[in-house]
């Protein structure tokens, strides 16, 4: 037990280490880092590791670790909550240590939490941990080259150009933080109908609010990934019953890449380096889904393994993941649906349960599929009351594909198959393959519910879609939200059938192979197979981008409608040939092994040819990963394009503008209203002005009159099919012509109209964003004029 905390110990030591390191090298202030990883240690996973050991039997074990993380995450979303309630804020580093230091008071619960193993822990190999740590580490390198880097934790004079979906998700924790039911903050008054949880956490561990910035784009989602994957071995281990699975489930998330055989735009998906940072809030959903599936296998299942989970919190994850993220609980549903038919007809086939035995099964899976079903109507009806834009439309994905082949829009028929064909062997085939070991789960044990709900989640989320589509494209979440699923539960499987193929003997086999009994293998043959499976994806990959080379958006010559020929060749040559090359390959390595297997029985297992196939994909995602990972270079401090160079001319978001914000953020009351000028984040590519600037509500915490309005449900619900949000015309038009006049050319009369009818208190103005009048320097008390940044503050009655 000593040695396992020890090295629990050792793996946060070093991860909030390189966390530190990667945070402080891109900007972030020393005092803030400290404060924060105190802020996680002590607030959220010292109260979700007793909370864990206090809600489910048995010994201390190294999966607690793992659940401390979404338990953490609850507490704190009810902390938010509580705080909202009483109308108080209720600090984390006081909560957390409390809640904590209470259960451990009480003899009932400090008996629970510190109960020791029978077996002394999970008798997890030192370099099970040095392995899962290197994991960790590597996750954290990934984030530091490919996120921390791009993004300042604040403007400065080198970086000041922001994607807009960050400032966005700044402006909503400031929104979180002042209400209890969060409103649109760049309109006043506008409902929101988005998912919020992420920016209540957010809100709820920043404080002051004065370093949202930095927390919501940096600090926040980096340790939500560090969470994920703990939570994710925790999972792998009580999915598979062996440390091989933690290890897999992690490396599964973190490391495993799609097949990437050519340059061309649209290439398989890949959730967490792709979503983590820019968009938190699938992030955050990643963690309480995996949560709910774990919690889910756990009541169904009902395994000793399953004693790990914390299942009474299954309906809290699962309110976390319908507020976390809005695509998240549907695909898990979808899930559990299809392990119900399937375990229930297998074990009714197989005779193997008695009618009572087979009814509590129905039972049960009734009352997980309900429990989802009430919290997706709950949040239905009070976390997402519209649609957000979000239509049925099977007819999109032919003809956008079409657009993504050719350069523009094709209607006819065998240009749309075509293009359909290209995208299911260009895109959506890598995408799936790293999730193909849920189905060594399924072909081992049919009637286990955890693989069965990874292949409903990752079908449904993919069939999603191709069927649902949104003006900015968001179906795209339904297969982000399941694949990390898929893919933990797959890297699981596929780590702990190695482990049953290498064992030397029945006793060292995983124990979900616990009903075969393995004889000693080949000396050599299983070895060979698995490393040569991962040779051969490493070698197709590099092979084929060297025979096959592909070098532009798209294939020359693809915007000859006619040459359907030439442009499947060039499109689907190099995904076709590697996928042969490997198909071929991984069967020689599989008939390696059955020549093993002949010689010394139990080293051919079912589904060994899926599990070489998994780890030759994996073999194939090594390229792009040593090149994302780039060890040989300092990363450095984060630069932006500037205003003159970046394509789509942007407003700089100035030293200037933010400590204006800061200002605001000091001396403004949380009802204050903000009029601005920033409403338009440059042009689009067609010329248009963008309707995306939400700077000034994200770095001021307050809601303005009129700000950016891009993302506000009156307007994606009502756009026409085909039109761009992103361009389309304010509702309001008068009222936005009021607020710019406050800028333009201000008078007595609209000042103290805006200050009596719309709230208004403040004004910030920019100076690169539209002309601002000197009037206002008369009209209103100027409290800073730095850098083309105005701002003001309204004298009531416009005096």
């Amino acid at each position: 037990m000593r040695k396992g905390i020890l090295r629990q110990a050792c793996l946060l030591v070093l991860a909030g280490a390189a966390l530190s390191a990667a945070w402080i090298s891109t900007g972030s202030q020393p005092g803030l880092v400290l404060w924060w990883l105190c802020v996680v240690l002590l607030g959220v996973l010292t109260p979700g590791w007793v909370l864990t050991r206090c809600l489910r039997a048995g010994g201390v074990s190294a999966t607690d670790l793992g659940w401390s993380g979404p338990v953490g995450l609850a507490l704190t979303l009810a902390t938010w909550l509580v705080g909202h309630l009483v109308g108080h804020s209720l600090p984390t580093l006081v909560v957390g240590p409390v809640v904590a230091a209470v259960l451990l008071l009480v003899p009932s619960t400090r008996r629970r939490a510190l109960a020791r193993p029978p077996d002394d822990g999970d008798r997890c190999p030192w370099w099970g941990w040095a392995a899962l740590t290197t994991t960790v580490l590597a996750a954290v390198r990934l984030m530091w080259v490919g996120g921390l880097a791009n993004v300042a934790p604040r403007p400065t004079a080198g970086f000041q150009i922001y994607y807009q979906d960050l400032l966005y998700q700044t402006a909503l924790t400031g929104e979180a933080r002042r209400s209890l039911v969060p409103e649109y903050p760049m309109v006043n008054g506008e409902p929101l109908g988005y998912h919020w949880f992420f920016h209540a956490v957010a809100a709820q561990l920043s404080g002051t609010g004065s370093d949202d910035l930095d927390v919501v784009a940096r600090l926040l989602p980096a340790t939500l990934v560090v969470i994920l994957l703990l939570l994710g071995a925790a999972v792998g281990r009580q999915v598979t019953g062996d440390w091989s699975g933690a290890l897999g489930a992690a490396i599964g998330i973190a490391l495993v890449r799609p097949l990437f055989a050519d340059n061309w735009v649209e290439p398989g998906m890949s959730p967490l380096p792709s979503y983590w940072q820019l968009s938190p809030t699938a992030t955050l959903g990643w963690v309480f889904g995996l949560a709910v599936v774990g919690c889910l296998v756990g009541v169904l299942r009902r395994h000793p393994d399953d004693a790990r989970a914390p299942t009474r919190l299954l309906p809290a994850f699962a309110v976390g993941a319908a507020g976390a993220k809005s695509a998240q609980l549907p695909v898990i549903f979808a899930g559990v649906a299809l392990a119900a038919v399937a375990v229930l007809v297998a074990e009714w086939r197989r005779r193997r349960c008695a009618a009572a035995s087979l009814r509590a099964l129905a039972l049960r899976y009734a009352s997980c599929l309900g429990i989802l079903l009430v919290v997706m109507v709950l949040a239905l009806l009070f976390l997402y009351p519209g649609s957000y834009g979000l239509r049925l439309d099977p007819s999109f994905w032919p003809t956008d594909q079409t657009r993504v082949v050719y350069g523009h829009p094709v209607p006819a028929q065998g240009a749309e198959i075509l293009a359909m064909l290209v995208a299911l062997v260009h895109r959506w085939v890598p995408t799936v393959l790293p999730a193909l070991g849920l189905l060594v789960l399924v072909v081992r044990r049919p009637s286990d519910p955890a693989g069965w709900i990874g292949i409903g989640a990752v079908v449904t989320g993919v069939l999603a879609a191709l069927v649902l589509t949104h003006p900015s494209g968001s179906q795209l979440y339904f297969p982000v939200a399941a694949l990390p699923i898929g893919y933990a539960l797959s890297g699981a499987a596929v780590a702990s059938g190695m482990q049953a193929m290498l064992a030397r003997r029945g006793k060292d086999a995983a124990r979900f192979e616990a009903d075969a009994r393995l004889q000693p293998a080949a000396r050599g043959g299983p070895a060979l197979a698995l490393v040569g499976a991962a040779a051969a994806g490493v070698g197709v990959v590099l092979s084929v981008r060297r025979l096959l080379p592909s070098g532009g958006a798209r294939p020359e010559g693809a915007a000859d409608v006619t040459a359907y020929a030439a442009v499947a060749r060039a499109w689907l040559a190099p995904s076709l040939v590697a996928l042969a090359l490997l198909t071929v390959l991984v069967t020689a390595a599989w008939f390696l092994v059955r020549y093993a297997d002949r010689r010394s029985p139990g080293s051919l297992l079912r589904g060994t040819w899926m599990i070489l196939l998994v780890l030759a994909v994996a073999g194939a995602g090594v390229r792009p990963l040593v090149h994302t990972l780039d060890l040989t270079t300092d990363p450095g401090t984060p630069r932006s394009a500037t205003t003159a160079t970046d394509p789509q001319h942007r407003p700089a978001v100035t030293p200037a503008l933010f400590a204006a914000g800061q200002y605001l953020r000091a001396h403004a009351a949380p009802g204050d209203v903000v009029a601005t000028n920033r409403v338009w984040n440059g042009v689009t590519p067609a010329g248009f002005p963008d309707n995306r600037d939400f700077s000034v509500s994200a770095l001021s915490g307050l809601r303005t009159d009129v700000g950016g309005y891009g993302y506000a449900p009156r307007l994606l619900e009502r756009l026409a099919k085909g039109a761009s949000y992103a361009t389309a015309p304010f509702w309001d038009q008068p009222r936005l012509e009021a607020e710019l006049a406050l800028v333009r050319a201000p008078d007595a009369a609209g000042l103290e109209a805006a200050y009596r009818t719309r709230g208004v208190r403040w004004i910030v103005a920019d100076e690169r964003s539209g002309p601002v009048s000197p009037d206002l320097a008369r009209l209103t008390d100027v409290i800073s004029h730095d850098d083309g940044v105005w701002l003001a503050r309204l004298r009531p009655g416009g005096a």
